[in-house]
């Protein structure tokens, strides 16, 4: 046990020292699971892993959100993550790998939220402008950001599967490799290695 908190601590630190701090939980869906993930589907939709080996970019599994309800959207999350870690304002870093087969319309996005302690955003965005050009093949995307001007419940990257209004439209988007990074101010990085070191320390 202790080795374990000394090992993730000192991942931590390096982390920081890296000047960059990982915010997902299972982004990579290596669980085997969906958790880390908050789901809020249509009433015909879908949101698992897959360990199709044609399905999975890196390691064993990836995730699918897949909606076959005409005119909706089903949504997935990583949710009010980095709660007291993330500063207004800060730099974030997103990227993730994405493949999509869409039907009649069906289309994909990815969108960040600056969240507000009780409810609420203080931004919101589109990643990219609009729909994701994710076609059969894997495809790698990346985008710069900037936190809002009160995150005080964190912040929150949301994938959609949207279907159109015709019928036989269809959206399904397979995930892999999803991060959301924050750049902290070096003092930050400082207090955050003290804090790690000191973790140690307690439990030795």
């Amino acid at each position: 046990m202790k080795t374990t908190a000394s090992i993730a601590a000192l991942a931590l630190i390096a982390g920081a020292a890296n000047g960059q701090l990982e915010l997902t939980t299972n982004g990579d869906f290596e669980a085997g699971d969906t958790s880390g993930w908050e789901s809020f589907p249509t009433g015909d939709s879908s949101f698992d892993v897959t360990a199709n080996a044609a399905d999975v970019f890196a390691g064993e599994f990836s995730g699918v959100l897949g909606n076959v309800a005409t005119g909706s959207a089903a949504v997935i999350k990583q949710a009010n993550i980095g709660i007291g870690q993330v500063m207004p304002g800060m730099d974030v870093e997103i990227s993730f790998w994405a493949k999509a087969t869409n039907e009649v319309g069906g289309v994909n996005f990815a969108e960040f939220f600056s969240e507000l302690d009780g409810g609420g955003t203080s931004s919101n965005e589109i990643l990219g402008g609009g729909p994701l050009f994710a076609g059969s093949d894997w495809t790698f995307f990346s985008f710069s950001t900037t936190a809002g001007a009160d995150v005080s419940g964190g912040i929150t990257l949301q994938f959609t599967a949207t279907t159109g209004a015709n019928i036989g439209s269809t959206s399904e988007i397979f995930l892999d490799d999803v991060s959301v990074q924050i750049i902290p101010a070096p003092a930050s990085a400082a207090l955050l290695g003290l804090g790690g070191i000191a973790a140690i320390r307690r439990r030795r």
